[in-house]
């Protein structure tokens, strides 16, 4: 139902967005780092404002010829821009509009929408205007961006812009630190490892780009930030190498060329949103004497839902199950729902989604039948979840449902706080409107936006841990799992 994601802005930088489909289906896309913007491109105005400047040779190359249309002339602004501006007037479930006074916004923005001679300088107001209302979800999405794959289809091909190092990135301490490094990436081929800090790309500092990040900024957005940052900067084709600098614990530089490859997972697409990767990994881990079950998944898109059972099938005569949920930025909200009822015995609601003059509760309900539709009971042992400050979305949704429930022991660090279902919706220009509709409050009545989902066991990732090799959120976990199931059940009634 309501979808995250996460993408390249108009201004080059990934922010993330949250989308929630009326007939029921919603998805969380991080679109690829196709049609990258021209340096005359304006900044946008969403949330994750950077300011400052990189130096011209720091720049992120630009798209490929004929990719973007931010210098393409747009013909009536107004059109467009009174049409994005409608569409938020009439949905925003808060008829105060977060405190912004939205007619005097249009008021003093329309006459810079009308002097717009480029799609880029239009994007710029519209990106202003959205940004002004300084919630999630809330973005322009370039039609060339949108369009990037074949339009319409529920899935559709990577495209050879969807290169990724496979370094797993976090902002740590005023740094870029690598916390893990998959053995089947190009990183680990070019002998990158956790814990060693990103310094450079192709000779430009990393700390260039992370100086444009607001001091002020809530440390939540600025790792969020930080972590887009860094990641374009690493973005790029398959198969073209990116030069980069690391330093590892010794205080020794590497310099390495790093071959991109294609980002693991199944290409799934929602509408006319970009398509997205979507991976699942399950494992079977011992504890002392006990046996845990592993489950990670990067995305909440239907793709994933008959994984994910098939995975549970796999796990269910475990001891404990650990649900992997960092840097996974949403996707399909009623996934949570279908996820959920893994581990209810009887329906319950893991929160409620407002609208204006209307309400939606998600209400999961136990599953019952495995994928060869036998007769099962839903998983009765020790549930934990790990989250972390990329934690956003439906995976917020998530983890506060089923904490506040009772039924899952969450670690980690505090999530993201963008939990506000909404839409895409097409403009005359052709641009994508992503607009938030709802707000979502958990089962206790607390809203997730902003808030996000505290841990209850908070685990802060450190680069000496990395390099020891150690995952402080996953061993506690372990730890509180294979204990946990040695004592009895509680509030899970079996079949």
């Amino acid at each position: 139902m309501c979808i995250g994601l996460s993408f390249f802005s108009a201004a080059g930088r990934r922010v993330p967005l949250l989308a929630l489909g009326l007939s029921g289906l919603a998805a969380c896309v991080r679109v690829s780092p196709v049609a990258r913007p021209t340096p005359a491109e304006p900044a946008s105005a969403s949330h994750g404002v950077v300011g400052g400047s990189i130096p011209g040779a720091c720049t992120v190359p630009a798209a490929a010829p004929g990719t973007s249309l931010a210098s393409a002339t747009v013909t009536e602004p107004l059109v467009t821009f009174d049409t994005a501006w409608a569409i938020i007037a009439r949905s925003h479930w808060d008829t105060t509009y977060n405190g912004v006074n939205w007619q005097a916004l249009r008021d003093s923005l329309r006459p810079r929408a009308a002097a717009a001679k480029t799609t880029g300088e239009l994007r710029g107001v519209l990106s202003e205007m959205v940004g002004s209302l300084k919630q999630s979800h809330f973005s322009i999405i370039p039609r060339e961006v949108s369009d990037a794959t074949s339009s319409g289809s529920s899935s559709g091909p990577a495209t050879d812009q969807n290169g990724t190092t496979g370094a797993v990135l976090r902002y740590l301490d005023g740094s870029i630190v690598v916390t893990q490094v998959p053995a089947t990436s190009a990183a680990a081929r070019a002998g990158v490892r956790p814990g060693w800090l990103l310094e450079a790309v192709r000779g430009c500092p990393i700390a260039t780009r992370l100086a444009r990040i607001p001091r002020d900024m809530d440390p939540r957005r600025a790792a969020f930030t930080a972590f887009s940052l860094a990641n374009q900067a690493l973005a790029g084709p398959v198969g073209d190498s990116v030069q980069a600098t690391f330093r590892d614990g010794d205080g020794k530089a590497h310099t390495v060329a790093i071959v991109r490859s294609s980002e693991p997972g199944t290409p799934a697409k929602f509408g006319n949103l970009p398509p997205f990767p979507a991976s699942l990994a399950f494992e079977r881990v011992k504890q002392g004497d006990k046996t845990i079950g592993i489950i990670r998944f990067n995305i909440w898109m239907p793709v994933l839902s008959p994984q994910f059972d098939a995975a549970m099938d796999s796990l269910r005569d475990t001891d404990a199950i650990i649900i992997d949920v960092r840097g996974n930025f949403g996707g399909v909200g009623g996934m949570s729902m279908g996820i959920a009822g893994h581990f209810l015995d009887s329906a319950r609601t893991i929160g409620t989604m407002h609208q204006r003059g209307a309400s939606l509760k998600f209400v999961a309900n136990p599953r019952r039948v495995d994928t060869r539709s036998r007769s099962v009971v839903p998983f009765a042992g020790p549930l934990a979840l790990l989250v972390d400050e990329l934690s956003v979305s439906t995976t917020e949704i998530f983890a506060g449902g089923m904490q506040a429930l009772g039924r899952a022991r969450v670690f980690g660090t505090q999530t993201s706080g963008q939990a506000l279902p909404s839409v895409p919706e097409r403009l005359p220009n052709g641009d994508i409107l992503y607009h938030a509709i709802a707000d979502f409050l958990s089962p206790t009545g607390q809203p997730l936006e902003g808030l996000g989902v505290t841990p209850d066991v908070v685990t802060k990732n450190t680069r000496k841990a990395l390099l020891e090799g150690k995952d402080p959120a996953r061993e506690a976990a372990l730890v509180w799992a294979a204990q946990a199931a040695k004592l009895p059940l509680k509030g899970i009634t079996p079949q």
